[in-house]
């Protein structure tokens, strides 16, 4: 793996870290690296680099074989020496062999706990919103919050988050430097400096604020008494949760130090503090606080997920200390952080024309937007996250030794897998979406209209499921060809295409939320249509006309599992009464009927993707 380089005219691609500086380092370094980019992975999949999940795909891969190599190094070993433990490698012991073995094992074993804990970390994040849309519902109360969020919180998770530019930046800066006395000087200093620079524009958020909402969320659908007070609401929570914006930098670096040093429990799980803090805010202070309860257990839960780093960095071998003899690795870390930070800015410029935009709709408009969203994204996280390590080609390898035909055939197979496993979600979500909003969110303050907007969201924003899978797996074509620009030219296209769509459809054809949402899925048919071309351009042709007859097939058994979905679920509605207990066994007979139809079609017209998943399930259960 290269170092990517950034200029000015290509923009840098915040990646998992790129560490082939650090080989030398040794195996320790190696197992640092595959656990930073585990955890990049299982917290966004699409974050990490294609190089350095290339090289998690071969393991991945020769992970089945890891039990049988360490068995037989140990055979081996037991028969040179009667023990097998031969204390370093090459001596009769065999441990080597066995060693080799035992690290692929590990990379399994550590890809399998990442995983559950970012899915218990997603289920947590589940309940958090199940349990705020019924305390609060959709309303321009809510709507507040979710726009605070959106100038704090969100840079969070954008910024601060795993795969994010400040963790990216600090693994790639220290894990060459790692075992350097002076590194925890180094440290030090960029730790102070990302503070100081994420200081500066909180101070002027802080003072701006008010000017700031008016402009971006004008909120004409709201009636005149109530646009001031949403206004307000909107100004104070983004005061209280200002401090977010300085702790991104804070966990950021510190997931990255942990990283480093292969430890990889709370970056995975600490999330998971942010979504328990809100719950417990609600159950104690939702009643007598009001929403801006939420505001402050935001805060709390921040400061909660940075304050459980802390213990295990001051467990690494770095001697914190501080010095104003500026290290040189504080400038690699900015050279790196500046054009990494400026890419992660055009996807938050996107949400900011979305919310100017949905302002002028409806009351809670903007509260239904975030959470179909989060519904939809959440069966796709934990799907990439148990999937995609192990589907995803080598591109780099491919690309550095001229098999650009295997990278075609490999980008093929990927996106079959990823399309077989998603349209039946997909298709689920379009034919039961009622049912679905109905289960987990409809009580409290969360009314039938709320049920309503948040169904209208998810519908539209469902079939753009298949092409954001294709439209990432494609981008990862151009970053193995080290061409970071192309795809950073399309995103911005694809933000001013956004910016017309939300017009014409908002504020032209009245559409309502619905036009968001459309405007959404087609913006990402663009994005995938412009990669695409431009990928052509680059290898020649993607051999798609190989994928028409499994596509056509899986499209039609997903039309067929949203279609028995449906059925199943307008008979079982009014047989079945429609309490908690009744809605799970409607939902769940409708799900699972329409599931079975759309392998049974699946299978009778001899699709290899059910075997294929099957036996790599199989083999992982081994």
């Amino acid at each position: 793996m290269r170092s990517r380089q950034v200029s000015a005219d290509q923009p840098y691609k915040p990646d998992a870290p790129n560490l082939k500086e650090a080989e030398a380092e040794g195996e320790d370094t190696k197992d640092a690296k595959d656990a930073a980019l585990l955890q990049a992975l299982a917290s966004e999949p699409f974050a990490v680099s294609d190089g350095e999940i290339n090289e998690l795909a071969e393991l991945s891969e020769e992970d089945e074989k890891s039990q049988e190599e360490t068995a037989q190094g140990a055979d081996k070993g037991s028969g040179d020496s009667g023990s097998g433990a031969g204390g370093d490698k090459g001596t009769p012991g065999g441990s080597g062999e066995a060693s080799s073995g035992g690290k692929k094992q590990s990379l399994g074993k550590t890809f399998g706990i990442v995983a559950i804990l970012t899915v218990l970390s997603k289920c947590a994040g589940l309940i958090r919103d199940i349990v705020v849309l019924q305390a609060f519902g959709t309303n321009y109360l809510s709507d507040a919050f979710n726009n605070a969020t959106l100038f704090t919180g969100n840079i969070l998770i954008l910024f601060g988050g795993l795969g994010g530019p400040f963790h990216s930046s600090s693994v790639a800066v220290l894990t060459p430097k790692k075992d350097d006395p002076d590194s925890g000087r180094m440290m030090v200093q960029i730790f102070l400096a990302t503070m100081l620079f994420l200081i500066a524009p909180s101070i002027l958020i802080y003072y701006f604020a008010p000017d700031l909402i008016q402009i971006i969320a004008p909120s004409s659908a709201l009636a005149v008494e109530h646009r001031q007070e949403y206004w307000d609401e909107t100004v104070k929570q983004i005061r209280i949760m200002l401090p977010l914006v300085a702790i991104s930098g804070f966990v950021g670096l510190s997931y990255g130090v942990l990283n480093v040093y292969n430890k990889i429990f709370w970056p995975s799980f600490s999330p998971a503090i942010a979504s328990l803090a809100i719950i417990i805010a609600v159950f104690c202070f939702g009643d007598s606080a009001g929403i801006v309860c939420l505001a402050w257990a935001t805060l709390a839960g921040a400061i909660g997920q940075a304050v459980v780093q802390i213990p295990g960095m001051l467990k690494t071998p770095l001697k914190w200390r501080f010095s104003t003899d500026l290290h040189p690795g504080l400038k690699e870390y900015l050279l790196m952080l500046g054009p990494a930070a400026f890419s992660t800015s055009i996807g938050q410029i996107s949400l900011y024309v979305h919310l100017y935009f949905t302002s002028t709709i409806q009351e809670g408009g903007w509260t239904a937007i975030v959470n179909a969203n989060r519904l939809i994204q959440l069966p796709l996280g934990v799907l990439l996250t148990a999937m995609l390590v192990p589907i995803l080609p080598r591109f780099t390898e491919q690309v550095a030794t001229n098999r650009i035909d295997d990278l075609k055939s490999e980008l093929s197979k990927a996106l079959r897998l990823l399309w077989f496993l998603a349209l039946p979600i997909a298709a689920l979500l379009m034919a039961i979406p009622t049912p679905i909003i109905k289960l987990l969110f409809e009580r409290g303050k969360f009314t039938t209209h709320s049920t309503e907007m948040v169904t209208t969201v998810m519908l539209f924003l469902a079939p753009g499921i298949f092409f954001y899978l294709a439209r990432d797996l494609i981008t990862r074509v151009f970053y193995a060809h080290q061409d970071s620009k192309t795809p950073f030219l399309v995103a911005i296209a694809a933000i001013i295409l956004q910016t017309v769509l939300d017009w014409l459809f908002v504020s032209q054809m009245k559409t309502g939320i619905a036009g968001i949402a459309i405007a959404t899925t087609l913006v990402t048919v663009f994005n995938l249509f412009a990669l695409t071309f431009f990928a052509r351009k680059k290898i020649g042709r993607l051999g798609t006309t190989k994928l028409v007859y499994p596509t056509a097939i899986m499209l039609i058994a997903s039309a067929a599992c949203g279609a028995i979905a449906w059925l199943v679920s307008g008979q079982t509605t009014q047989l079945i009464p429609q309490n908690f207990v009744g809605q799970v066994i409607s939902l769940s007979l409708s799900c699972g009927l329409g599931l079975v139809a759309y392998l049974i079609i699946c299978i009778l017209f001899k699709l290899e993707e059910p075997s294929s998943v099957a036996s790599r399930l199989i083999k992982r259960r081994k």
